[in-house]
């Protein structure tokens, strides 16, 4: 798979006779899913939209458009380009893409605590997975940061860095 693509859809089971299948969004965009979008699967292969109902979440492909083809679609999963994510997907203020977020080194007053590995979504907002640094002398290996403003002081996509404040507090009583 290539690194600049990012999974956005899986696709469930055909639903009629005229080849829609269910759409089940893994990502937080539904805008993307519109007539004429085209995304690919783990092969490459380019699936286009000739509709999309966003109540029921069911789309059709063009190629697709019977109970026989569509059944074919069943457990794809979809990748989008990030070039058109970014595109596609507005962001609001402080909202940023988990593929920009990833990877990004955590520092705190100047002290490297570690790398975000991955993000949970819980029931209040975003926590962030760290890998901690090697050469902070802790047991703990990973630990978690909530994404909120008592953390979180600034994040700089370009440079790929999050400075933190009291994040260190979590860590050593991790």
């Amino acid at each position: 798979m290539k690194n600049d693509l990012v999974q956005v859809a899986k696709l469930g089971k055909s639903v009629g006779l005229k080849g829609y299948v269910k759409l089940h969004n893994l990502s937080d965009f539904y805008e993307q899913f519109k007539a004429g979008a085209k995304f690919f699967d783990g092969n490459q292969k380019i699936y286009t939209i000739k509709a999309f109902d966003k109540t029921r979440s069911l789309v059709l492909f063009e190629d697709f458009e019977n109970l026989e083809s569509a059944k074919k679609l069943t457990n794809i999963t979809l990748f989008q380009s990030i070039k058109t994510t970014k595109e596609t997907c507005k962001l609001k203020k402080d909202e940023y893409f988990y593929f920009d977020i990833i990877g990004c080194e955590i520092f705190e007053n100047e002290q490297k605590l570690g790398v975000v590995e991955d993000i949970l979504e819980n029931g209040v907002g975003f926590l962030f997975y760290i890998k901690c640094d090697e050469k902070l002398q802790t047991k703990v290996k990973n630990f978690y940061i909530p994404y909120v403003d008592k953390y979180i002081q600034k994040v700089d996509i370009e440079n790929k860095k999050i400075f933190t404040q009291s994040a260190l507090d979590i860590l050593e009583n991790s």
